[in-house]
């Protein structure tokens, strides 16, 4: 998507961040993206001294998702209209091959939005500042160490003027040799830097392993229906997920997504212009932009907070893999989690209540049908790694073309906000599947063990 202007009043976002080695705040955040963004202007809001790190040259500057937002989002933010590029009520899907005809459902209120993220990112990060929290770009976590008085020495690298700035390390080469490195003292660390989280690397936290590799390609010169969501699954073109064709504001997204090293990204983006020539003509689009970047899909990491004499760090949103495992759906819950441990750790740091960051973990689950939401994800993830063919993928989409099956997707996907998947969801997908058995059986019922394990 075109990328909005800068604002040069906004200096904090947009310049390299000083050499000042004396700088004590009361928590440092790694990434300025959903969670990292929400995290910050509630523990400000909570009078919490906030610095948040960001890798890019500009927040927001690096897209690495489509961008859709569920509509149960409006319950956690109050996203403005503009950054609402266009809304989809309807979702086809089909099999790359075989007999079965497109699966369609849809409803007459919208679910699913576009939306503009640099925006969105750029609007969170002004909010963010313009409740104290400060914000630095081009700055690089190097590495974090708890100090005898308890207090964290974080080290950022950043580029100094005229240099490259957004490097994946900070000791990689830039144009002249010269990188900046700055140490600040903070109370508390949190890492938000996403699925390759170098925070969980440095203090030894879990890490995702269950990767799924995406790219992406925004084209024009593409006719397609503003509201209507396509996608197409194969097992070899897109192993364990699959390829979709969507609508983008004024372009249209081309998209991919698989298990990491089992197919190529781009080769199957090629041939996904032929398999969705039904849909429209893609002979004369032309790219305009291109994106690319990794989904967690392990499930949520057991292991995402220490205090201890190591550190004082705790992980959100991708980098402590709360995101759907099927969908890949990660902005719902990097919201949910970034405004509860940001009340979490300011009880804990200003109020001193013991252990307010470990209730936030026992309970995170409870807020907002989180829990509910992403065991559903996990059980559709066991069942999408078992779609080993493209028979397969042809009857599991014959389930759903049954009048059960297309009332159950129906309720999934528009009907059934996320805070209402309880155990009578659980029951539903149950009747439909357990009348089925010819689609993996034993598998499906493997996998429905050990989801209501959970519950």
């Amino acid at each position: 998507m075109p990328t909005p202007p800068i604002d040069s009043e906004k200096p904090a976002l947009y310049s390299n961040p000083p050499d000042d080695t004396s700088e004590q705040y009361d928590v440092v955040v790694v990434g300025a993206s959903f969670a990292g963004l929400t995290f910050a202007s509630v523990a400000a809001t909570r009078g919490l001294r906030v610095l948040v790190v960001e890798r890019d040259p500009v927040v927001g500057g690096v897209v690495r998702t489509t961008g859709i937002l569920f509509s149960d989002v409006f319950d956690v933010m109050e996203v403005p209209q503009r950054f609402l590029m266009n809304s989809v009520r309807r979702l086809n899907m089909r099999a790359s091959e075989g007999d079965t005809k497109p699966v369609e459902i849809g409803a007459g209120a919208y679910r699913f939005y576009m939306a503009d993220v640099t925006g969105m990112l750029q609007w969170m990060a002004e909010q963010a500042e313009g409740h104290g929290v400060t914000v630095r770009c081009g700055a690089i976590f190097q590495d974090a160490t708890r100090q005898p008085d308890g207090l964290m020495r974080v080290t950022y690298a950043h580029a100094h003027a005229g240099t490259a700035k957004g490097d994946e390390d900070a000791d990689a080469a830039s144009p002249n040799g010269s990188m900046g490195v700055t140490t600040v003292r903070a109370r508390f660390l949190i890492g938000a830097d996403g699925t390759r989280s170098r925070v969980a690397q440095k203090m030894e936290l879990d890490q995702n392993t269950h990767v799924l590799a995406g790219a992406e390609w925004l084209v024009e010169n593409v006719a397609l229906d503003r509201e209507t969501f396509y996608l197409i699954f194969d097992a070899k073109l897109a192993p364990g997920y699959c390829m979709w064709l969507a609508p983008h504001n004024d372009i249209v997204a081309l998209g991919v997504a698989g298990r990491q090293r089992e197919f190529k990204p781009i080769e199957s983006l090629k041939i996904a212009q032929t398999l969705f020539g039904g849909v429209t003509d893609l002979s004369q689009m032309r790219i305009v932009e291109r994106k690319g970047g990794n989904i967690p899909i392990g499930g949520r990491l057991k292991r995402v907070y220490r205090d201890d004499e190591k550190g004082r760090v705790l992980l959100l949103g991708d980098a402590a893999g709360l995101c759907g495992a099927a969908t890949g759906g990660g902005i719902y819950p990097a919201l949910i989690s970034g405004k509860l441990a940001a009340q979490a750790v300011a009880s804990e740091l200003l109020n001193g209540t013991p252990g307010a960051v470990k209730a936030y973990q026992r309970h995170l689950m409870q807020a907002g049908g989180l829990g509910p939401y992403l065991r559903v994800e996990d059980w559709i993830r066991f069942v999408l790694d078992r779609m080993g063919s493209n028979a397969d993928w042809s009857a599991l989409l014959g389930i759903f073309a049954s009048p059960q099956g297309h009332a159950l997707l129906q309720s999934a996907l528009f009907e059934t906000p996320i805070i209402g998947m309880d155990s009578n969801f659980f029951g539903m997908v149950r009747n439909v599947l357990g009348q089925h058995p010819s689609v993996y059986g034993a598998a499906l019922r493997m996998a429905w063990r050990r989801i209501t394990a959970r519950a």
